[in-house]
């Protein structure tokens, strides 16, 4: 959903909040303590005074909003500037940075840096089904994110965010902060989310594949004679992949934190993975804000999360 066709659809904060109860109680109001499915619609105001909605259990009298107990909870930003938020996240090919959504949307910087990580929680999965399992021809690769550290450090790999992906041609793809490119560390990886049934494996000719990959479905490239060649690259898929992923950090974020590298892949390949539903992205993002536990600001900001 592009931003004219949110604007028209939700010109009131009553609009917004008619479609989030819709969305969220598709059948009906039910108890978020009990799951009783008689509640009453009250109105009283907030510790601002501004007023709000309210639901009140008939069973055991808990008040609770369309919001409690999900992404949204104890926000008090108007769900159409969160619904635009989504909106434009949704739409960001290469990403949006809070800087962005401030401008844009009109909140702080602090405010916008949490409701974007709030979001980037909701486009995330939780767990997915193992690549390769429909007999996809796979590709791995590994690359570097970042620069050298100031003050001496010559080597720029040993400070730089060491991510490996795998990618299905013409399908999803994973990308994954690890903590070197050793084999053991990668064949965790590859156990985890890989399924037997991929019948290849293309990578580049780093050695450390050879170890960790079956001898018949391995297949390695050579970059240097493709390219002198003047063919495609073996594993062009999953280079094109992090090229993606880099532009983002070039012309929208510029830097990324370590300890949130992860949240910012697994939005990427939430969002790449669907690139073929781009019309129900939105609402696709909007149920997962829905559907899942709310995000505290110390966790984000805790670094032993």
């Amino acid at each position: 959903m592009n931003l004219f066709s949110l604007a028209r659809k939700f010109q009131t904060e009553d609009a917004a909040l008619l479609h989030l109860i819709r969305v969220r109680w598709p059948h009906g109001v039910r108890c978020v303590a009990c799951d009783h499915d008689k509640c009453w619609l009250i109105e009283s105001k907030g510790k601002t005074g501004k007023p709000r909605k309210l639901f009140e259990c008939a069973s055991c009298g808990l008040m609770f909003s369309a919001t409690s107990n999900t992404l949204f909870h104890d926000s008090h930003l108007p769900l159409t500037k969160w619904f635009a938020v989504i909106a434009l996240m949704a739409e960001a090919k290469k990403g949006i940075s809070a800087n962005q959504v401030k401008r844009h949307v009109g909140m702080t910087y602090k405010t916008a840096w949490y409701v974007c990580h709030r979001i980037r929680n909701a486009m995330s999965d939780v767990s997915i089904a193992p690549l390769g399992e429909q007999g996809q021809v796979l590709e791995m690769d590994e690359s570097f994110i970042g620069g050298s550290v100031r003050g001496g450090n010559t080597d720029g790999k040993k400070s730089k965010i060491k991510v490996f992906g795998i990618a299905e041609r013409n399908g999803r793809v994973h990308l994954q902060q690890v903590e070197n490119i050793k084999g053991e560390t990668l064949k965790k990886v590859i156990d985890a989310v890989v399924s037997p049934n991929a019948p290849q494996i293309i990578t580049d000719g780093a050695p450390v594949y050879k170890s960790i990959i079956p001898r018949d479905k391995h297949v390695a490239g050579n970059h240097f004679r493709e390219r002198k060649a003047g063919v495609p690259i073996t594993n062009r898929t999953i280079e094109g992949a992090f090229s993606l992923f880099k532009r983002g950090i070039i012309g929208s974020y510029h830097k990324l934190g370590k300890q949130h590298i992860n949240r910012y892949l697994g939005e990427f390949c939430w969002r790449y993975n669907r690139r073929r539903m781009q019309p129900w992205i939105f609402e696709m993002t909007l149920v997962n804000l829905l559907n899942r536990k709310p995000l505290p600001y110390k966790l984000l900001t805790d670094d032993g999360f």
